[in-house]
């Protein structure tokens, strides 16, 4: 059976623009300050490290886990009007040294249901 894939590459502006996003609206903003250090983490999980210098002159150091950071670029996507199938799976990779989402689907016997069925004209029918 066919898999149907995508493949959404962020670079380092919109993950931390998307993790800011994500945390303001579930109520744990990040501090507010520029950003000294993004480290992207690859193993069994995707992580993030992002350290923001505060106006104080402050290091705080966030640690970001791979479900935070699935749930930031997906909300991102939803934001920006980008479609993603509620059905289909999505896990997070690190690809070319970028935060990379990646949905697949695979379409099986179940799924035939929905495929429409070619229609059988008669050989005289006009199209």
């Amino acid at each position: 059976m066919p898999i149907e894939m995508r493949v959404m590459m962020y670079n380092d502006q919109e993950i931390v623009s998307a993790l800011a996003a994500f945390y303001r609206k579930s109520g744990r903003p990040l501090a507010v300050g520029q950003i000294a250090r993004y480290v992207i983490h690859e193993g069994d999980a995707v992580s993030v490290t992002l350290a923001v210098e505060t106006i104080d002159g402050e290091i705080v150091e966030h640690e970001i886990s791979e479900a935070d950071l699935a749930a930031a670029v997906i909300m991102q996507a939803i934001a920006t009007k980008i479609p993603l199938p509620a059905e289909a799976d999505k896990r997070i990779l690190v690809l070319e040294n970028q935060v990379t989402l990646v949905i697949h689907k695979r379409r099986n016997k179940a799924d035939t249901s929905r495929i429409p069925t070619p229609r059988v004209r008669s050989a005289g029918s006009r199209v």
